[in-house]
């Protein structure tokens, strides 16, 4: 599995980062054409930008839509990136196909702790429950796939992977976010978060990962970018099988990683 080679477009990597007010006006033209042209009937902002999480300079526009076509939600999408400047991102997400916990969040239907750490840990346990998700469909897949896999097989397992990291570096950004202050603004901010999660914070926070989790997620960060920007490369099962069977584990680790970690950093009075 050879990673292909591919130059950054100037403009992507030397624009600075958006603030929060450039991203609403951003979701403002962006709801305006989902009306418009596609028939929206509620386009809802949620996330960081709506004040749902701290923004910063890693954070996505995310956009709850309903009554969209089926048909249709595709060309929406891509009408939504196109309409948005090279350095912020936009997520669509159908608010009839959002996972229970997301459509909970995206209508406020759950009630957001006023402590900043408990209202972290609920984001944080939300996107767990994902996980867990995307963990199960791996599982079912290798349960019944051919030995060795098929290209088609391999290719899902790509999609599994990339989702399982996206996932992982959200929840991961949102507590550097609350307890470092910001997640880095360069290029290379993937690899750089996951460093700096495996490092305390003197007077903020303890490590929120070991070394072994780093070492596994920095794995996954390599194959995210790698199935993002891999076109006709073939797949070798030899390169992927150890991190599909280790997905399961690798997210145990993770879960009980991060409980220790909100154990640690609750008010000793809390603790107790």
């Amino acid at each position: 599995m050879k990673l292909p080679t591919r130059e950054i477009t100037p403009t992507l990597a030397t624009a600075p980062p958006m603030s929060r007010a450039e991203a609403l006006a951003v979701a403002e033209r962006c709801i305006e054409l989902l009306r418009t042209r596609f028939g929206a009937r509620r386009v809802i902002v949620f996330g960081s930008a709506a004040g749902q999480g701290p923004w910063h300079a890693g954070s996505d526009l995310d956009l709850a839509v309903e009554c969209i076509r089926p048909a249709e939600f595709l060309d929406a999408y891509g009408a939504v990136q196109d309409l948005a400047p090279p350095n912020l991102k936009v997520d669509l997400v159908e608010l009839e196909t959002a996972y229970p916990e997301m459509r909970a969040r995206i209508l406020r239907e759950v009630a957001v702790p006023d402590d900043p750490i408990l209202a972290l840990q609920g984001l944080v346990a939300d996107e767990l429950t994902t996980l867990e998700r995307i963990s199960a469909k791996m599982n079912e897949l290798t349960g019944e796939m051919h030995d060795p896999p098929t290209w088609v097989e391999m290719s899902a397992m790509g999609r599994l992977i990339h989702d399982f990291y996206r996932g992982a570096e959200s929840l991961l950004s949102r507590i550097a976010v609350q307890f470092d202050g910001s997640v880095s603004a360069t290029p290379h901010w993937h690899s750089e978060l996951v460093a700096q999660m495996g490092r305390a914070q003197p007077g903020k926070r303890p490590a929120v990962i070991d070394k072994r989790l780093l070492a596994r997620l920095d794995e996954y960060r390599k194959l995210f970018h790698f199935f993002r920007n891999a076109y006709g490369a073939e797949l070798e099962w030899d390169r992927l099988q150890k991190h599909v069977v280790q997905m399961s584990e690798t997210l145990d680790m993770l879960r009980a990683q991060l409980d220790q970690f909100f154990v640690a950093v609750q008010p000793k009075e809390e603790r107790s």
